[in-house]
């Protein structure tokens, strides 16, 4: 009896501490691309697409198609100053269950989630926004009907922060 009773407790342990925004810190970003790196780690894996707001900011579509349970996704990186800075992972062709079951997926892995608070015009398009928010890296979730489009985007927590510093 004592010993099915530790086995349940570890058990129960094991569970709750997956459950926990400390594990989006400890991945610090998704799959091998990380939320700070240097771009020329990636060379090999991306290419180039447009350049952004300004000269600094550049946005890279990784070559591979990328899998999450049985999505097919591509990833995208947007840098600035050669330094990734929103690892965005786009899934087209999502229903509404899709993303409800990328939803739970990321619940299991991180936690309760927030809901978007007010939405900025640039996520005014997405009907649903969740965001999972670390000490280091912030996950935000969001569905687009009209473009049958979940998308992810992982970033440095305190980004837009430290942007508004350099101007």
């Amino acid at each position: 009896m004592r010993v099915i009773g530790v086995i349940l407790g570890l058990v129960v342990y094991a569970t709750a501490s997956g459950q926990s925004v400390e594990e989006l810190d400890k991945k610090g970003g998704f799959k091998e691309f990380k939320i700070g790196d240097s771009v020329s780690l990636y060379k090999d894996k991306v290419k180039p697409t447009k350049t952004l707001e300004n000269v600094d900011s550049k946005l890279y579509l990784a070559k591979d198609k990328v899998s999450v349970k049985t999505y097919t996704g591509e990833v995208e990186l947007k840098v600035y100053k050669g330094k990734v800075q929103e690892v965005i992972v786009s899934f087209k062709n999502s229903s509404k269950s899709d993303f409800e079951d990328l939803l739970k997926s990321l619940e299991t892995l991180y936690g309760e989630y927030s809901k978007g608070k007010e939405k900025s015009p640039a996520l005014s398009r997405f009907e649903k926004v969740y965001v999972w928010t670390g000490q280091k890296i912030k996950l935000r979730i969001g569905y687009d009907e009209n473009y049958k489009l979940t998308e992810m985007v992982y970033s440095e927590h305190d980004s837009v922060d430290k942007l508004k510093e350099e101007f």
